[in-house]
Parts: C-alpha cells; sequence; structure tokens
C-alpha cells in the first residue's frame, strides 16, 4: 500500500486540511480528512482530483478538404472554423 499526505485537498466539494490518501493496486481506497501523516508521502499546497479533459475536434470532420484551396494557409481555416 502507498499513502500520501497532503497538506491541503479537495474534498467532498470544499478545501480540507491534513488529507492522506492511501493507495493500493493503482487505486485510490481511502481519502481521510485530519488525517495524521505517519510516515506518508507529504503532498505540500492544494491537490487537486484528476480532471478530465473533455474538448472536442469533432468538427474538424466537417471542414476536411474545405480549406485546402490556394494555399491552405492556417487562416482560411481558421476563419472558416
Amino acid at each position: 500500500m502507498t499513502a500520501f499526505s497532503a497538506e491541503y485537498a479537495w474534498v467532498d466539494g470544499a478545501v480540507a486540511r491534513d488529507v492522506r490518501l492511501d493507495m493500493a493496486g493503482g487505486r485510490f481506497t481511502a481519502v481521510t480528512a485530519g488525517a495524521p501523516a505517519d510516515g506518508a508521502t507529504r503532498l505540500p499546497g492544494l491537490v487537486l482530483p484528476g480532471l478530465a479533459n473533455a474538448h472536442s475536434h469533432a468538427f474538424h470532420r466537417a471542414l476536411r478538404g474545405r480549406t485546402h484551396a490556394g494555399r491552405g494557409s492556417f487562416w482560411p481555416w481558421r476563419e472558416q472554423m
């Protein structure tokens, strides 16, 4: 098991102090606010949960082949986008 102790962490919609993060098999098994470090690796500052990258390039499909007339520079593509 691996353990981390965050000085501050975002837990249940608020910032909590002295948060212990226990891991086993590459997964978090426990998140405990107000817990002693007890030999855990200290993480200074604020720890946030992983944020999903939810942006998309799906609109590029509609532009495919439409911006290559002439020199096909970036700006005609950007204007049509």
